[in-house]
């Protein structure tokens, strides 16, 4: 095995010097490059030591063994455990390792890895991997290589390496780049496009889009474009710094913006510090232990830190001594006297510390030898302003020299000099030396106990330069030398000089000035380094010094650039004054010059002044308050001929809350109630023949902050109780403060201010004051007000004292008397408030104040919105009222400024209407035109200052002059159509949803087209009241009480004149079919409210519930037709209906009592107890539901919900179970009606039929009560969630507007009145057959009588009067109907009574204490009813005018405990 082991071990040493001689090398897969080493070394050999070239190189070698055995493999492997292996002199195998075993499988070849190495992820996919892949990588193939390539290092193929990928999208709406730009913001991105690949970052870097005929192409934040291509396709903005955020055009070369790269800057300051310390040994101590640098952050660092001076006190006074390498200056030894000896200029101690901050200063860095002799000359002393070089020290600035003071407890006074230096990624900002900059930047003084932070700051002087003359003189000089520093750091030179001479540059303004040449513009213009750009530079800027250079201030002139458009010419002509007239002159004489000598000019050259003075301000700083910003130009601009003001960019319009007002010098801005949408960057320009003026303002967020908003009680009824303590709370949004006073404004300064506690220092701020209630004598009404601190804003909350009882209760409005008031805030979300009256015991709700906070600030943005804004504000419209829609509905304030915000949005005046505009717009008006909106606009239409409802058509109207393209499109409650005219046709026709056809005839019409909007629920909206329409109405919910809006509403816009257009309307309610008017919107009526009109329509026809009208103009048409009931029909309707109800009570209960009382007497027969048992339920079930009538009644006529006793909203709990109860009970009514009817159907057709008094009971109480209880049960279950269970105003009755709820008590009702009528007619046709024949009494026989006398008793019984309802819904106005029904139903009860009870003759002979009998033999017999009556059937002879024609005897057998029934013809 030895033998075997070391032959294979010479075969591959061998085989590897073969390759390494021959040069012919396998490379490795993983790329792996020789590595040369430069270093000497010496490689162990058999034959000894020898020296090698010092290049030395490392290679990586695949080589591949066949062996037909795997433990053949195993043992080379294992054999391998001594290296490096000496091949040569100069070669050697420094290690072997086995990355790949490949094996034969039955289907081939599988190749596995050895560890720490593996395959890539493309050899494992594609020769099919044998192992699972993670990661990436696998450990096993399906097959070799063709290649020839092996496993490789798994570290190398698990290492990460990134790449930047640049991506092109394309987009037609830059909203979704907004919303891309929004995702990649909120971080945490991550996708993975495969196993191997990660994206872990998306920057957006350009953003390209139209402008023009052209692209612009913008950087993103911290994005530049290159100076190439900034100067290759034309800036857009200004180059700093060779860079530029915008090109006019796409780059070819398919570039885009490059990461902005700031250079890092150095500065080094020198810090001189003042400490005061007990031991300046131990400070002596940390400086010399501290080892520097020292970090301070990642930007400072401390390079080196002296003490320079020591300060100490004697007897006498102070001693400033300096330590080693510093001395005082020869003044300061002049000045305060030497205390070390020194016979020179210069001395290391003096006798006092220098006031002006002054210390030791470095020997080796400064003159102090010689002491300067500072003399001043006499005006007639010419100063030399221009030294000789040979008498200049260098000018270079030395170290900044800031000073600090700190100061501590101690005895001595220390000063340290510090070296500082810091890095900044900033740009640099040049700075002229001798100005004044404060500075402050932080200085770290570190020991073992503390750390001082001190900041600092200087003022710099001018330098003093020594003359090398022997006379010395003073000498100032004027240098126009810069720095280069950060903005917050200054130069402090350490001598002063008092100059007696001092030169400064004369300083004017720039006139920004343009002018246009007719001259063909070239790319090369934009690059100010190319030929023709500086060639025309040159040309025009001798025409502009000659043309210019004579104005009175003149100081220089020079082109800035030029520009696209033709060839624009941008220059500045800089002066100390403008004459207009000049000015005039010399443009004419420059328009002239380039005319002749350049190119012609096109219009005249402009001048423009930007004014360094912001525009004034006044008022405003908190919302609400008015605002005005003044434009007044600081030069004289003649002629002012107008201005424009802008904000944020775009052109202020006159019109909503800004009014501009312009005077001969200047221009003034009003905003009316400023708030948070008025922040932003105001500008204004006025325009004058020559000269225009430019001033600008930031408003900032403190020039108009939220409005402090108080929150307490208006009203507080007390009912006085002596002694008592009456809390007073009052709120405020943080960070204000209020205060309580005693008293009511104005004014506020003579409120007394009292005592209250702090109850909240949060968010809210809040004061409580506890008043105690004095003497109850006398009603008492007293007055305080919460004012917030050092603001004139307040409120006042009125205390109103009485012994009297309170009348009206209430959770919300709480406690309160006759005639006074009460207030409550809105819901969450609203802002306002909403107040009532206590009047006859119940709160009425007078004022309602609430809007939802969302919508209202859309109303501030929409009376500022821009035409470029409108898409997107009117997607966030539709978007908030959806979230909200609920409420708004509900909320009439806010529905009114909804209506608001669309007419602003209308009155936009170059605003162009595109679908997704108008789709906007329709989606927000259909959320707050649905039947759940209704009663909110009945409260507005009844509003006389209110005309929400002709302002929203307006605005429909407005809209529908500007829209833009061909389009259709639907929602829940409007169609909406854009068409054009086919010239070839000889009529325009649409079917506008099945609901109204429109034909206008053809005209001649070419390129016509026609805008068609039809709103189905605007009957919802729109009042009823037409031309004749009575104006004392108005304030009331009454707008109209005989017409009704019955069809959809349809606005027609046409660009051509139109004189026939036909429409044909389908009606809402077909059972109007009174009085059809074709009417359209007149706006000017009623001072301009609006009304329905029918002046140019007339009505065509009224075919299958389809009006058809004819009208010779356009604009918005419906149909109105009559309702029915005036006003003065309901009220004796009323007045019917209750006393009915009244009388009805009192019979029901008289007739439950009659009925116990006879109970036994009469129901000794099944047939007679089942009759009873009727009459009973059906007298018991109308009397409970009478009773809930009234009840319902009651709830329902709520004041606080019911101002002026109009239309209101009913309390919704309680009257949803009066409702159930009457629904229930009034239903139980009319089954009970039924089970009468059929038992006389059962006992007259049916005669020998028999069935058991169980039987018949059991299903009399199944129809009677079965029935009624599941239909009420499920018509609550289906009808509530939706809260459309009941009606929503004037009654609690079942719903019928929303959700057809009304149906489940009409349905059953009319069935089994048809049911009992037919019963009737069937038993009527019975009794007139069988009387046939008889002679006796012929004339009580009669068709008609017989009929009569049926129809009049079983009538009320069996519920036929109900029929009549059928009547009034047909013919509405029919007063006799109305009266007859509401006569009849409400007077029920008392015809059962007469009809069920005291027309039947046992009864009235039990109740007489007579018993009728009758013999027949020994047999005593009773007669009884063989239908619905208990007494045989006598009340059944007499309808038919004979006696005993069915005899039902009851065999009474005293010794039979049953009874048998026995029928017999006689």
């Amino acid at each position: 095995m030895a033998i075997f082991k070391t032959c294979l071990s010479i075969f591959a040493l061998l085989l590897t010097l073969t390759i390494l001689e021959t040069g012919n090398f396998i490379e490795s897969p993983s790329q792996v490059l020789p590595e040369h080493n430069e270093e000497e070394s010496c490689i162990p050999h058999t034959r000894g030591k020898r020296s090698v070239a010092t290049n030395q190189w490392n290679y990586t070698l695949d080589v591949v063994l066949n062996a037909s055995e795997v433990a053949i493999i195993q043992q080379f492997q294992s054999s391998l455990n001594s290296f490096p292996i000496q091949l040569s002199n100069n070669t050697e195998i420094s290690d072997i390792t086995f990355t790949t075993v490949c094996s034969s499988t039955a289907t081939g070849f599988q190749c596995r890895c050895e560890d720490n190495f593996a395959w890539p992820y493309s050899t494992c996919v594609t020769y099919g991997a044998c192992d699972s892949i993670v990661s990436g990588i696998c450990t096993c193939i399906d097959a070799i290589p063709a290649d020839g390539q092996s496993c490789q290092a798994i570290s190398g193929l698990l290492a990460q390496v990134e790449y930047d990928v640049d991506v092109d999208l394309n987009f037609t709406d830059i909203g979704t780049v907004d919303a891309l730009r929004s995702i990649l913001d909120a971080g945490g991105f991550s996708l993975a496009l495969g196993p191997t690949v990660n994206v872990t970052h998306i920057t957006i870097t350009t953003v390209c889009y139209p402008n023009g005929t052209n692209f612009q192409c913008r950087c993103e934040e911290q994005y530049v474009w290159s100076l190439s291509n900034c100067n290759t396709y034309g800036a857009c903005d200004d180059i700093i710094d060779n860079t530029c955020g915008c090109i006019n055009n796409i780059p070819t070369n398919g570039q885009y913006c490059v990461p902005q790269t700031v250079p890092l800057v150095f500065y080094e300051y020198q810090i001189i510090t003042e400490v005061n310390t007990s031991d300046v040994d131990q400070l002596r101590n940390v400086l010399n232990s501290l080892t520097f640098p020292v970090q301070i952050s990642s930007s400072v660092n401390i390079l080196d830190a002296n003490i320079t001076t020591v300060c100490s006190q004697d007897n006498t006074g102070f001693q400033c001594h300096c330590e080693n390498d510093y001395l005082w200056p020869c003044d300061k030894c002049d000045t305060y006297g030497k205390c070390d000896g020194n016979t020179s200029n210069t001395c290391g101690c003096i006798n006092a510390i220098p006031p002006d901050g002054q210390y030791c200063q470095p020997a080796d860095q400064y003159n102090v030898t010689a002491c300067l002799l500072l003399t001043t000359p006499s005006p007639t002393t010419l100063l030399t302003t221009t030294p000789s070089p040979t008498t200049l020290p260098s000018t270079t600035p030395s170290p900044f020299a800031l000073r600090a003071v700190l100061v501590t407890s101690a005895d001595v006074r220390i000063s340290i000099v510090g070296h500082v230096t810091s890095v900044y990624c900033i740009h640099p900002v040049t700075t002229s030396l001798g100005t004044h900059v404060d500075a402050s930047m932080p200085f770290l003084l570190m020991d073992n106990t503390a750390s001082l932070l001190v900041k600092t700051s200087t003022t710099p002087s001018p330098t003093t330069l020594p003359s090398t003359n022997s006379t010395m003189a003073a000498t100032t000089v004027v240098t126009n030398t810069t720095t280069t520093m950060s903005p917050t750091t200054t130069m402090s030179p350490t001598t002063t000089l008092s100059p007696t001479t001092t030169l400064s540059p004369t300083t004017g303004f720039n006139l920004e000035m343009t002018v246009q040449l007719n001259k063909t513009f070239t790319e090369d213009l934009k690059d100010p380094t190319s030929v023709a750009y500086n060639n025309l530079k040159d040309s025009m800027e001798a025409v502009l010094n000659k043309q210019y250079g004579g104005i009175t201030g003149f100081i220089s002139v020079s082109v800035t650039g030029f520009r696209e458009g033709s060839i624009f010419t941008d220059f500045v002509v800089e002066t100390t004054e403008v004459k207009n007239e000049e000015l005039a002159e010399a443009n004419k004489a420059f328009s002239k010059a380039v005319n002749s000598t350049i190119a012609p000019v096109i219009g005249s050259v402009t001048a423009l002044y930007n004014s360094e003075k912001e525009l004034g301000i006044t008022a405003a700083n908190y919302t609400g308050n008015n605002m005005t910003l003044v434009c007044d130009p600081s030069i004289n601009v003649e002629d002012l001929r107008k201005s424009e003001w802008t904000f944020r960019g775009r052109v202020i319009k006159q019109a909503g809350k800004r009014k501009i007002t312009n005077s001969n010098t200047r221009s003034v801005l009003r905003i009316e109630k400023a708030n948070a949408v008025d922040i932003g960057l105001y500008q204004c320009t006025l325009m004058g023949d020559v000269l225009q003026f430019r001033q600008k303002r930031n408003v900032i967020g403190d020039d108009i902050q939220e409005a402090p908003i108080i929150v307490s009680k208006r009203q507080i009824n007390i009912e006085c109780l002596e002694g008592q303590t009456v809390p007073l709370k009052c709120c405020v949004q943080s960070p204000f403060k209020v205060k309580w006073f005693r008293g009511s404004p104005p004014p506020i300064g003579s409120l007394t201010p009292i005592g209250s506690t702090v109850t909240g220092n949060g968010n809210p701020f809040c004061r409580t004051y506890e008043y105690t209630l004095g003497d109850c004598s006398e009603p008492t009404s007293l007055a305080f007000t919460c004012k917030v601190d050092d603001l004139d804003y307040s409120r006042v909350t009125t205390l109103t004292i009485s012994e009297e009882p309170f009348t009206c209760k209430d959770a919300d409005y709480e406690e309160g008397r006759e005639g006074e008031q009460s207030s409550t805030e809105c819901p969450p979300g609203q802002e306002g408030e909403k107040i009532a009256k206590c009047d006859d015991g119940k709160w009425i709700l007078v004022e309602n104040t609430c809007v939802i906070k969302v919508i209202k600030k859309l109303l501030d943005f929409s009376e500022v919105l821009l035409v470029q804004d409108v898409p997107d504000f009117v997607g966030n419209l539709s978007a908030e009222v959806e979230k909200v829609q609920k409420a708004v509905r509900e909320s009439p304030n806010t529905i009114s400024t909804i209506v608001d915000i669309l007419g602003n949005i209308a009155d936009i005046d170059t605003l162009v209407v595109n679908q997704p505009v108008i789709r906007s717009v329709l989606q927000t008006v259909d959320f707050i035109i649905g039947e759940d909106s209704r009663e909110s606009w009945t409260f507005l239409n009844a509003n006389e200052s209110n005309n929400a409802s002709s302002d929203l058509l307006g605005s429909m109207e407005l809209l529908s002059d500007k829209i833009n393209g061909t389009f259709t499109f639907e929602t829940a409650a409007i169609l909406f159509d854009r068409s054009t005219f086919d010239p070839d046709l000889i009529s325009f026709s649409a079917n506008l949803n099945s609901s109204v056809v429109l034909n206008i005839s053809n005209n001649g019409f070419s390129n016509a087209s026609i805008t068609t909007i039809t709103f189905f629920t605007l009957n919802n909206v729109m009042p009823v009241r037409n031309s004749s329409f009575n104006t004392s109405l108005f304030n009331t919910n009454n707008t109209d009480p005989v017409n009704a809006l019955n069809a959809a509403v349809v606005l027609i816009k046409v660009n051509e004149t139109i004189r026939n257009v036909t429409l044909s309307y389908t009606k809402l309610n077909t059972t109007l079919t009174q009085d059809p008017q074709c009417v359209f919107w007149n706006f000017k009526l009623f001072d301009n409210r609006g009304a329905w009109d029918s002046e140019g329509c007339e009505f065509v026809s009224d075919i299958n519930d389809t009006v058809t009208c004819r009208c010779d103009h356009l604009t918005s048409f419906s149909i109105l037709m009559s309702t029915g009931i005036p006003k003065e029909f309901k009220e004796l309707l009323d007045l019917i209906t209750y006393i009915g109800v009244g009388i009805s009570l009192a019979s029901l209960v008289i007739c439950l009592i009659i009925e116990g009382y006879v109970w036994k007497a009469i129901t000794k027969n099944s047939t007679a107890f089942m009759r009873h048992v009727s009459i009973i339920n059906t007298a018991l079930s109308l009397l409970i539901a009478d009773i809930c009538f009234i009840i319902g009644a009651y709830i329902a006529d709520n004041p606080a919900e019911n101002p002026e006793n109009k239309n209101f909203n009913v309390p919704v709990e309680s009257c949803s179970t009066a409702t159930f109860f009457m629904h229930l009970f009034y239903l139980a009514v009319f089954f009970w009606m039924l089970v009468s009817g059929l038992l006389l159907f059962y006992r007259t057709v049916m005669v020998f039929s028999h069935m058991s008094k169980s039987v018949m009971l059991a299903i009399g109480f199944l129809l009677g009560y079965g029935c009624p209880l599941i239909i009420a049960v499920v018509t609550v279950a289906a009808t509530a969630p939706g809260e459309g269970y009941i009606r929503r105003k004037e009654a609690c009755w079942l719903n019928w507007e929303q959700t057809r709820a009304l149906l489940a008590f009409v349905i059953p009702a009319l069935s089994i009145v048809c049911i009992n009528i037919i019963i009737v007619i069937v038993v009527l046709f019975k009794m007139l057959r069988r009387g046939v024949g008889d002679a006796g009494q012929r004339e009580e026989r009669h068709t008609l009588v017989v009929i009569l006398r049926c129809v009049a008793i079983l009538t009320p019984l069996f519920g036929l009067t109900w029929s009549l309802g059928v009547g009034t819904m047909l013919d509405s106005t029919n007063r006799g109907l109305h009266i007859v029904f509401a006569l009849f139903n409400s007077l029920q009860g008392f015809f059962i009574l007469v009809f069920g009870t005291l027309f039947d003759s046992k009864i009235r002979s039990i109740l007489a204490r007579k018993s009728p009998t009758t013999s027949t033999g020994s047999n005593t017999t009773r007669s009884t009813s063989g239908g619905i009556s208990s007494t045989g059937l006598n009340w059944f002879h007499q309808l038919r005018g004979r006696r005993n024609v069915y005899h039902v005897s009851e065999t009474a057998n005293s010794g039979s405990a049953g009874a048998s029934e026995s029928f017999s013809n006689i």
